[in-house]
């Protein structure tokens, strides 16, 4: 609210910070250098916590058995090599993307992040129903209910499906909203052909 009632909204650009473009406008470079040095480290971090946290996930799963053993091996300091670098691969590309598609790869990665948390938590809700209906069957009670539950799980379904309807109607997020039946699709194959008998 600051910035706008003090930098003319029309003029901020979407190719960089606002706070920067404030701090120019004010004649301040030193302090908007100062503040780009502080977005990129800020960015770094944040690649960082990610790579680290992704390795560590795909180590995991390996070790469950519910990615390729190749993830499982580690380096003589029990850092998961092959997971680091599969993360450095995958980033990469993303790298190669943002060449080729400068103006459209930034939208198409968060509309592949909006498609993926939708799926997620339209799963979740489902999971909840399920989980409620086995209670059921078994004559427990849950200590702990969630609020409105199970009309709440629906009017969620209902909701992200919503979102996902209006995602369709979006050019820069329909790619995302068609290709996640496809993805279901692909994850379902998958499990099929992977699952481990019991």
């Amino acid at each position: 609210v600051v910035l706008l009632a003090l930098y003319p909204w029309v003029e901020i650009k979407s190719d960089s910070s606002p706070f920067v473009m404030f701090f120019h406008h004010l004649d301040s470079n030193l302090v908007a250098s100062a503040l780009n040095f502080v977005i990129l480290v800020a960015s770094l971090s944040v690649y960082n916590s990610g790579v680290y946290s992704n390795s560590r996930m795909l180590f995991g799963l390996s070790v469950q058995g519910n990615a390729p053993t190749f993830l499982a091996r580690v380096s003589k300091r029990g850092v998961p090599v092959n997971s680091l670098l599969l993360s450095g691969v995958i980033t990469s590309l993303v790298v190669v993307l943002n060449y080729l598609l400068p103006h459209e790869a930034l939208g198409l990665l968060m509309a592949l992040v909006v498609a993926t948390l939708l799926l997620n938590w339209i799963m979740i809700c489902m999971a909840h129903l399920k989980f409620r209906a086995a209670q059921r069957r078994k004559g427990r009670e849950s200590k702990f209910k969630a609020l409105l539950a199970p009309a709440s799980n629906y009017f969620c379904i209902a909701f992200l499906g919503l979102i996902l309807v209006l995602m369709c109607t979006i050019d820069g997020m329909r790619l995302s909203a068609i290709l996640l039946p496809v993805w279901i699709l692909f994850l379902f194959i998958a499990f099929k052909l992977l699952r481990r008998p019991a």
